[in-house]
């Protein structure tokens, strides 16, 4: 009996270590070395997400989480496979903890909603690896996002 507690017991903490040792899903570099980031989104809009009238079910949000109004002339927001990329217009700027929702179909962009301008065809894949990317105007990956 006690040699088998002993198993249950090292087998138990062998776990524990296992589990302590597994790297946990965080921030990347990117979105440490950023304070303009994706904060969330939805990727499958309830029903048909393909429909025109369902595109804007989907969306991603940007958060601004700096101090200070940041351009983001420029920046583009794309999906995994740099199928479908938004690009941020050269006056858009984002206000210190302002999110910015930039939904997949149409209508007028304000400062806190922007529309891809899509009409047919969803942007955002419901299955892996899809990943929601967002780059500053030089290119260089700021943040990224998987709803996985």
């Amino acid at each position: 009996m006690v040699a088998i507690w002993r198993r249950r017991a090292t087998l138990v903490l062998a776990a524990v270590f296992a589990v302590a040792l597994v790297p946990t899903l965080g921030p990347s570099k990117a979105d440490a070395a950023s304070c303009v980031r994706i904060r969330g989104g939805v990727w499958e809009a309830p029903g048909n997400d393909n429909l025109a009238g369902n595109l804007n079910g989907e969306y991603v949000k940007i958060k601004n989480y700096c101090t200070t109004t940041k351009s983001m002339a420029g920046w583009k927001l794309h999906d995994y496979g740099k199928l479908h990329v938004y690009t941020f217009s050269s006056t858009f700027k984002l206000g210190p903890g302002v999110t910015v929702t930039v939904y997949s179909g149409r209508s007028t962009n304000t400062s806190t909603r922007r529309y891809w301008g899509r009409t047919y065809g969803a942007i955002w894949n419901n299955t892996p690896p899809e990943r929601a990317y967002l780059r500053n105007a030089s290119g260089t990956l700021m943040s990224s996002w998987s709803l996985y």
